[in-house]
């Protein structure tokens, strides 16, 4: 009898462990390009440029590409327009991509088609190296969906310049990472860009956040009807084409920020269904900010996804993603459903933004548009300790995503050689300037290597804090800390 116990005991023990050990493996569903066998590298013998990455190809027949940023004299930014006064311009797009072996230059294409591409970003348009907006189109300029790397066929890319994050990884791990953890992160996929013939480095190909199969998939708008699914997106007022007088911008509680609708897009769009998400975002802001300070109120609950949001509290606070939940934040909701959050540019992440140090200490989140208030609630801050902690032995592991650092470090090894060979005078300092380096200067570090070592370390020192300061958290959703807030 004591043998059979031991037996059991001993097959539980097994199942549990592989458990444990496939809940830190990334699952069928996510592709990580780096462990995913159609882009290993082989040797590379060819007298031609050959990479194991996919080749995308812009010809712009000598136009001028828009969107450089101009400062005026009064300090106001506006951006540059093509020759013809347009905001893009029209090119050639190409992709090779054979998935199974080496692409080279001269191969066959498997994509080809026009586009509408522009510079994008917002401090990112100020760097050398630039990252596009891409709209992929026919010959007559409606939209012409694509298949690109293996992810799902859509018209709307972004390809991303990774600079002033000298590792050329952040975007590339926290999405993938977030995408193990939330309904939806934008899939990423590293190419080498090629414009006008001329080599432009490593880059990041990423779905933009948009409505689509693979994407956001909401039910489609209806033309005759008032109520519709949306997107919106938090980022700096008078950013947007469509932004919202919600409740928190009117009574100023979104300090800077403003949320301007992304879907229903230009063509979609009409008065009553931007009033009909004014509305329902406001009615939530509502209820958010008039929740009671010391009785129970879920009410909050019948509008927003509490897990969604905990997931995108504990993502972004753990990579100390500190512009996350005001600026570059989307939000969306099925007309049937509760709203969601999507995670989206981690460029300056885990200590790489521009202005000023972020050390591994502390909590920004609590201090957002609606975040402020969510930890008003216990039950919203007990979710988030909940998950942090199942997270930590998982995808948020420090070994894990140290391991994922150094495999795909190793993987793009030959790309990041020939993008240096181009932009990393960004490693000697006697080149600093304030556009494209952190400040200040001795916060940049002199090689790839170093910046990858830093982010490692970055990571393990956020862990620990983290670890020992989760349970903090409580702390906004005391009696005391709400009654003094409404005492001053």
């Amino acid at each position: 009898m004591k043998t059979k116990i031991i037996y059991i005991l001993t097959i539980v023990c097994i199942i549990i462990a592989s458990l444990g050990f496939y809940s830190i493996n990334p699952s069928s569903q996510r592709i990580h390009q780096h462990l995913d066998d159609r882009w290993h590298p082989s040797s590379q013998n060819s007298d031609t440029f050959a990479t194991h990455l996919p080749i995308i190809q812009i010809e712009t027949h000598d136009q001028k590409i828009p969107g450089t940023p101009i400062v005026k004299e009064d300090g106001t930014v506006i951006y540059e327009l093509s020759d013809e006064n347009t905001e893009t311009i029209t090119v050639d797009f190409s992709m090779i991509d054979h998935q199974d072996d080496l692409n080279q230059l001269n191969d066959s294409k498997i994509v080809e088609t026009d586009a509408n591409i522009r510079y994008r970003g917002n401090s990112s348009r100020f760097f050398d190296k630039k990252s596009y907006s891409i709209h992929l189109v026919d010959s007559d300029g409606n939209e012409n969906p694509e298949e690109l790397a293996g992810m799902t066929s859509h018209n709307e890319w972004i390809l991303n310049g990774p600079f002033l994050d000298r590792t050329y990884i952040r975007n590339y791990l926290c999405m993938n990472i977030s995408g193990e953890i939330m309904d939806y992160a934008p899939n990423v996929r590293y190419c080498e860009l090629f414009v006008d013939g001329e080599y432009q480095g490593l880059y990041l190909l990423m779905e933009s956040i948009s409505y689509g199969e693979g994407r956001i998939e909401l039910n489609k708008t209806d033309n005759d009807a008032d109520i519709t699914s949306f997107i919106v997106r938090w980022d700096r007022a008078g950013k947007g084409d469509y932004e919202l007088n919600n409740y928190t911008y009117y009574t100023y509680r979104s300090d800077v920020s403003a949320l301007d609708v992304r879907y229903p897009g230009k063509n979609t769009i009409t008065e009553a269904k931007y009033n009909y998400i004014n509305d329902q975002i406001s009615q939530i802001e509502k209820t958010l900010y008039s929740m009671s300070l010391w009785e129970e109120n879920d009410d909050y609950t019948d509008y927003i996804d509490l897990d969604s949001f905990a997931e995108y509290f504990i993502i972004n606070e753990f990579f100390r993603n500190v512009d996350a939940g005001r600026f570059s934040t989307f939000y969306y909701k099925d007309v049937r459903g509760k709203v969601k959050t999507v995670v989206w540019d981690f460029n300056n992440c885990c200590d790489n933004y521009i202005d000023y140090m972020w050390d591994e200490a502390g909590f920004t989140l609590q201090n957002t548009p609606w975040f402020s208030q969510l930890v008003k609630d216990e039950t919203f801050v007990s979710l988030v300790i909940e998950k942090y902690h199942q997270l930590r032995k998982s995808y948020l592991s420090t070994d894990y995503l140290i391991q994922y650092i150094d495999e795909t470090d190793a993987w793009l090894s030959d790309a990041i050689k020939r993008n240096d060979e181009i932009w990393g005078y960004v490693y000697n300092l006697e080149n600093y300037n304030e556009t494209n380096f952190l400040a200040p200067v001795e916060r940049n570090m002199t090689s790839h290597q170093e910046a990858i070592e830093q982010f490692k370390h970055y990571i393990d020192e956020r862990g620990e804090w983290l670890d020992q300061h989760i349970e903090s958290l409580y702390q906004y959703c005391s009696e005391s800390k709400n009654a003094n807030d409404m005492l001053r």
